[in-house]
Formats: C-alpha cells, structure tokens, sequence
C-alpha cells in the first residue's frame, strides 16, 4: 500500500478510533478528558495504518481496533496517574485485546489453510472460552494491585466481587508457579508492572508478536486452574 492508501485508511476510519475512546472513557472519566482520548486513539489509528498489511488476510477494522484500545491505554499510562483499582480494569482490559487480537490472528491463519469458520456449538464453545479468558485476565490483573500493597476487596466498586476474586486469586497465585519461566516472567511484567506487550517483550528479548504468542498460552493455562476453581 502507498502513503495515500493508509492516509484514506486513516480518514474513512475515523469514527472506529472515536469508538473505542467512547468504551474506554466511562473508566477514566473523573480522571481524564473525551477530548484527549480521541487525539490519543486517532494517533493510534495512524499507527495501525501504517502497520497494516492486507496480504495477512485481516480487515483493517480489526487490525486497528485493537492496536487503537491499546494505545489509547498506553496514552493513559503515560500522560495520567489513576488509582490502582482503575489501572487494574484498564490493565484487564488491554490484555483481552491482545488476546483476542492473538485469537483473530490465529483464525485468520487456519481459514488462509482452509479451515471451516466454527459454526453452532463451536462457535458458542468458543465465545465461552474467550469469556473465560477475559475473567482470567481481570482475576490476574487484581493480584497485581495485591502485589503491589493494594486489597482491591476493599474498594467500594469492587466489594460484589470479593468472595470471588479472593478465591480466584488464591488458584492464580498457586498457577503462576507452574508456569514455563519466560511465561511467568511476561505475566508479570504485563499485568505487575504495567508494560505492554511489545516492552514485556523487549525486556525479556523476544519480539512482540513472540511476547503475544506466549501471554496467550499462559492465559490458556492459567484459565484451566481458574475454571477448576
């Protein structure tokens, strides 16, 4: 693609990078303006067009949407200091994008080599699987505000959850030790300290789409101790 095919990418998508500012701002809104996240989700959208590439199979939308969610959660980290308990769902959040980014990714390769999209009770097992994913995430990325010397079960928002993550959290305390190191190291890194994907990975000296592949598959295996749970 030339500069001005990604520049119309750009223009034609504009409300994409808008939306997902609309999703994210309920979160933060007591801390930081509409305004801002939109500036920071079309800077985001410039990214993704840039990055993109059509031969891979996957629709622009896609492609954007997530790399948008995760820079405008980028913006945030850099530019506002939010309360923990906030920074946590923002955390949650930006993981199951990756996650699912990781997913469509991995669809779109199995369709390429001409496998059948799921259909019915795959389809539906699969939408299940994901949710369960997502739920390992945000369980995760609570144990990281308690590492960190915050109890999230203390904070009003949070208080319908506590039995639950409480006992959640135990099983995902005793699944990060079983997890391969370099996963282990990833885990904490991106839900701990608050690092991306792409700086997860440099620190550990992998690249991104490496550092994807392995937070997909600690997921995987820290969602079989938490479904147990």
């Amino acid at each position: 693609m030339d500069a001005s095919e990604r520049a119309r990418l750009v223009e034609t998508h504009l409300d994409l990078a808008r939306r997902a500012a609309a999703m994210i701002y309920p979160r933060v809104r007591e801390h930081v303006e509409f305004d801002e996240l939109v500036a920071i989700a079309n800077t985001g959208l410039a990214e993704a067009a840039q990055r993109f590439e059509p031969d891979r199979g996957a629709a622009f939308s896609t492609f954007a949407w997530y790399r948008v969610q995760g820079a405008i959660i980028d913006g945030i980290r850099k530019s506002s200091n939010l309360p923990r308990r906030v920074w946590a769902k923002l955390v949650a959040l930006r993981a199951a994008s990756e996650y699912l980014e990781h997913r469509a990714e991995r669809e779109v390769g199995a369709a390429s080599r001409g496998a059948p999209p799921p259909r019915g009770p795959e389809a539906l097992d699969a939408v299940k699987q994901a949710m369960a994913a997502i739920r390992t995430m945000y369980v995760t990325s609570l144990e990281g505000l308690r590492e960190s010397g915050f109890d999230p079960a203390g904070a009003p928002s949070l208080v319908t959850e506590q039995i639950d993550t409480q006992r959640l959290g135990a099983r995902l305390r005793e699944a990060l030790e079983t997890l391969p190191e370099r996963e282990r190291e990833l885990v904490k890194k991106h839900y701990w300290e608050g690092k991306n994907l792409l700086e997860a990975g440099a620190e550990l000296g992998i690249s991104k789409s490496w550092a994807s592949r392995l937070h997909a598959q600690a997921v995987e295996r820290l969602k079989r101790h938490v479904d147990d749970a």
